[in-house]
């Protein structure tokens, strides 16, 4: 755990200036609670040319809050690095939850890889945005870098399950669909 408070640390002494101070609480609020990912999910649903996208989305956030939230986090149930380093000054109120894995990272990974798997040029600007966010996370002295890094990969791990779900019941519901003809 010595490492990742270096880590922190010397994102704190190094990189920490007051224009990020103003951009990183901005970026992390788009995660909290998913709204980013669910208004996301929303607009694809709604919109027809978009749907499967959403329906993707959809399965991502369902199998994101329960690996994440429900499973994972209870589980190892990791002290909040605030908590332990109490000198730190916090930009943004104090999580509720566990620390391990960053519920923001997972949800942005898992959307970022969804979207990689619909459209190449999508995925690639999720992905570069669920990088800022977990950055914002370390920025922001809310998580360890190991809740961010196995955010990701939990998170990308998701986001392939969704997508290849998805795919597996279009295949069977069209293949349904000819059989009735």
């Amino acid at each position: 755990m010595e490492w990742e408070f270096h880590v922190l640390n010397y994102i704190q002494n190094n990189i920490k200036n007051p224009v990020l101070d103003i951009i990183m609480p901005v970026i992390s609020m788009l995660g909290a609670v998913g709204i980013a990912w669910i208004i996301m999910t929303i607009i694809t649903l709604i919109t027809k040319k978009y749907r499967r996208l959403g329906i993707k989305l959809a399965f991502t956030m369902i199998l994101s809050l329960i690996n994440c939230n429900l499973i994972i986090k209870p589980i190892v149930n990791r002290i909040r690095p605030y908590d332990l380093n109490t000198t730190v000054q916090l930009m943004v109120s104090p999580e509720i939850d566990p620390s391990f894995p960053s519920g923001h990272t997972f949800f942005a990974f898992s959307t970022a890889t969804v979207c990689f798997m619909y459209n190449k040029k999508l995925g690639i600007i999720m992905y570069l945005f669920a990088f800022i966010m977990a950055f914002s996370r370390l920025y922001l002295y809310i998580h360890f870098p190991t809740d961010v890094i196995f955010g990701a990969v939990f998170g990308t791990i998701t986001g392939i399950i969704a997508g290849k779900l998805e795919n597996y019941i279009f295949t069977k519901k069209t293949e349904l669909d000819e059989k009735s003809y």
